[in-house]
């Protein structure tokens, strides 16, 4: 069915029973959400496969690709329709993304740490990824939400500012607070490990591990990260995991994390 056939179906539908429940737009699969109709819009944010956002029952039509008005933590935000599906179901007044896919940690997101929007848009990896690449930050590391925050936001600052690039490099970013934040996110080409960053993800702990391994909030919290990746299709099952060391001139992601990982399942030199 045409998505503005069945939007007006479910308008109807929505009229009848007094909207006494809100219509969620959810996700089919990792899409952006934009700050306006249109893939020249700045990317907000991502919304993971089965996670739903709030409807405002607007629909506009942009070079032959439908999108859907919804909201993203108070802004008003635009995705795709071609990667939604349109439910019934209650959310709470701020509209958190509600998680479908099980097992899965709660990701701080690009709007909640105040990320930068990227220079340019950036562009999908070409396939599944099959690889994952382990770094630590190289400076001194975070314990609390608030410190972690200041930090990424340190780590995007110097990505785009020093290096240039259009955005922070890392796909996720891990603090000993035990929070992940997105980065780049399941779906973006990243800049993390030179001559690998179409094959792989790059995922970092926050802080500097040559002479001690990352406390065990951030280690669980990546290695359910990865699990999570795995479970729901965002990482090939036979994956391989390397130390950024693995495969470039670096001494990243210090020498104690990089002993650590080595007794890893899917680890490989």
């Amino acid at each position: 069915m045409d998505i503005l056939v069945r939007f007006v179906c479910l308008f109807c539908i929505c009229q009848i029973n007094f909207c006494m429940a809100e219509e969620c737009a959810c996700a089919t699969g990792n899409v952006h959400i934009r700050s306006g109709a249109g893939v020249s819009h700045a990317i907000l944010g991502t919304l993971t496969t089965d996670s739903c956002l709030g409807f405002k029952g607007h629909l506009t039509t942009v070079s032959g690709t439908h999108w859907a008005n919804v909201d993203y933590h108070g802004q008003d935000g635009w995705i795709s329709a071609t990667y939604l599906t349109f439910k019934t179901c209650s959310l709470s007044p701020a509209h958190t993304p509600i998680s479908g896919t099980s097992g899965c940690p709660a990701i701080v997101s690009r709007s909640e740490w105040h990320a930068r929007p990227p220079k340019h848009p950036i562009g999908p990896l070409p396939a599944v990824p099959g690889h994952v690449y382990i770094h630590h930050g190289a400076t001194h590391g975070c314990h609390t939400k608030a410190e972690c925050i200041r930090l990424v936001q340190s780590y995007q600052n110097y990505h785009m500012d020093t290096h240039g690039w259009p955005d922070i490099g890392y796909s996720f970013i891990v603090g000993e607070d035990g929070n992940i934040y997105e980065g780049r996110g399941w779906n973006e080409i990243g800049a993390h490990t030179y001559g690998h960053n179409y094959d792989g993800l790059g995922f970092c702990v926050m802080g500097d591990f040559t002479s001690h391994v990352p406390n065990d909030l951030a280690l669980n919290a990546l290695k359910s990260l990865i699990a999570c990746g795995v479970n729901s299709g965002r990482i090939t099952q036979d994956y391989i995991l390397k130390g950024h060391r693995d495969v470039g001139q670096t001494s990243c992601p210090g020498d104690k994390f990089y002993a650590l990982i080595q007794h890893w399942p899917h680890y490989h030199h």
